[in-house]
C-alpha cells in the first residue's frame, strides 16, 4: 500500500483484501488501501523528527548561530533599515507588510518571512548590527564581539548580489578601503549602491575621495 502496488497488481492486491475480510477488517479500512497511492516512508519521517530535534537543540541552546545560520542561508529579502533600528521598527514593518495582505508582492511575501524570523530573535534579546565595510561577510552574517548581535552580510543591502559582494570582501582583503571612492572603484559598488550605504550610514566613517588635499599640509 505505501508504495502504491495496490492498483498496479489488482491480482494481488484481491489475496491480500480477502485476508484482511477473513481478518474482520472493517470495509472503511480495505477502502482506504485502494484509494492510497502514497505514504511517507517511516524513516524518512524519523529523519525529520530527528532534525527538528536538532534544530529545537541549536535554537535553545546557541541561538545565535542559530539565527545567523538561519537567516544566511534560508532568506533572501531584508528590510535592512528596519532591522538595524531594533524591535519597534521590525515591529512596524511586519504590521505593514501585513495589512497588505494578498496585494503583498513576493518580493514584500519574503521580506515578511525574514523580519519575523528577525523580530523572534531581538525579542530573545539580541540585535543587529549595521553592515560594516571592515566586518561585513559577502553572504553570511557574521556574530558581532559580544555575542549578542549579527552584523548583516553585504548580500543584505536590496540590489546587492552574491557577485558583488564577494568583490567588495576580495578587495577589501588585499587591502581597506580608505574612501567612498576607493571602494566605488576596487569594489566595482554602482552609484545606487553607493546612495543606498550612505542613506544607511554604513559610509559615515570613509572621506568621500582618496585624493589628497593641500589643506593636509598647511
Amino acid at each position: 500500500i505505501r508504495k502504491g502496488k495496490v492498483g498496479k497488481d489488482p491480482e494481488k492486491w484481491a489475496e491480500f483484501k480477502e485476508i484482511l475480510k477473513e481478518h474482520n477488517v472493517p470495509d472503511w479500512y480495505i477502502k482506504s488501501c485502494e484509494k492510497i497511492k502514497y505514504m511517507f516512508p517511516k524513516a524518512h519521517a524519523a529523519a525529520y523528527v530527528i532534525n527538528g530535534i536538532r534544530v529545537a537543540w541549536f535554537k535553545l541552546y546557541h541561538p545565535i548561530n542559530y539565527y545567523r545560520v538561519y537567516l544566511s542561508i534560508r532568506q533572501s529579502d531584508f528590510d535592512l533599515d528596519s532591522m538595524i533600528r531594533g524591535k519597534s521598527a521590525i515591529k512596524k514593518a511586519i504590521e505593514n507588510l501585513e495589512a497588505k495582505g494578498f496585494d503583498r508582492s513576493n518580493k514584500e511575501e519574503s521580506t515578511l518571512s525574514s523580519l519575523t524570523i528577525c523580530n523572534e530573535m531581538v525579542e530573545r534579546g539580541f540585535y543587529f548590527a549595521n553592515i560594516s565595510i571592515k566586518d561585513s561577510d559577502a553572504t553570511m552574517f557574521k556574530i558581532t564581539p559580544d555575542g549578542k548581535g549579527l552584523i548583516p552580510p553585504f548580500t543584505t543591502l536590496d540590489g546587492m548580489g552574491d557577485i558583488a559582494a564577494l568583490k567588495i570582501v576580495e578587495e577589501r582583503n588585499d587591502r581597506p578601503y580608505v574612501s567612498i571612492e576607493d571602494l566605488q572603484v576596487r569594489g566595482k559598488v554602482s552609484q545606487a549602491l553607493i546612495d543606498r550605504m550612505r542613506g544607511l550610514g554604513v559610509l559615515d566613517e570613509l572621506p568621500e575621495s582618496s585624493q589628497l588635499t593641500l589643506d593636509l599640509f598647511v
